[in-house]
């Protein structure tokens, strides 16, 4: 499969579209398991929620599948589970957005360029809180 959780009670390979850092994993009330990899997508009232982590760098899988409908690119990423986070707060979406942002942007590395060439040159050189800064100027 696309995506691979490590460990945790969501273990286990997964077929999806979009790899974001952190994830949401549920599992229902008779064992099922699922990933809300969809930014629209929200735990149901009988689904447990779990979080996980990206471990490496994603990529990207094409696959030919039948029926053909099912074809198409899939996300390719390894997960870690962080136990020591209560997935049970983050039921609400804007909540869980928030959150995942918030982490996410004490996760970026230091830009290694400075801010004079990266302002004057580089538009989006890394993924350093300047440039998501900026992107997100753009698309206001």
């Amino acid at each position: 499969m696309s995506v691979e959780l490590l460990d945790g009670p969501c273990k286990g390979d997964y077929l999806v579209k979009r790899c974001p850092m952190f994830l949401r994993a549920v599992k229902n009330g008779t064992g099922e398991n699922d990933l809300l990899d969809q930014v629209e997508d929200s735990p149901a009232k009988n689904e447990k929620v779990f979080i996980y982590q990206m471990e490496g760098d994603p990529g990207w899988i094409h696959l030919l599948m039948s029926p053909r409908s099912k074809s198409g690119f899939y996300a390719l990423a390894k997960y870690r589970y962080l136990p020591d986070i209560d997935g049970e707060r983050f039921r609400d979406n804007a909540v869980w957005q928030n959150w995942a942002t918030e982490q996410m942007n004490l996760t970026l590395p230091e830009c290694p360029v400075d801010k004079k060439t990266c302002d004057r040159v580089i538009k989006a050189c890394c993924s350093c809180a300047r440039n998501i800064e900026k992107s997100n100027e753009e698309t206001v």
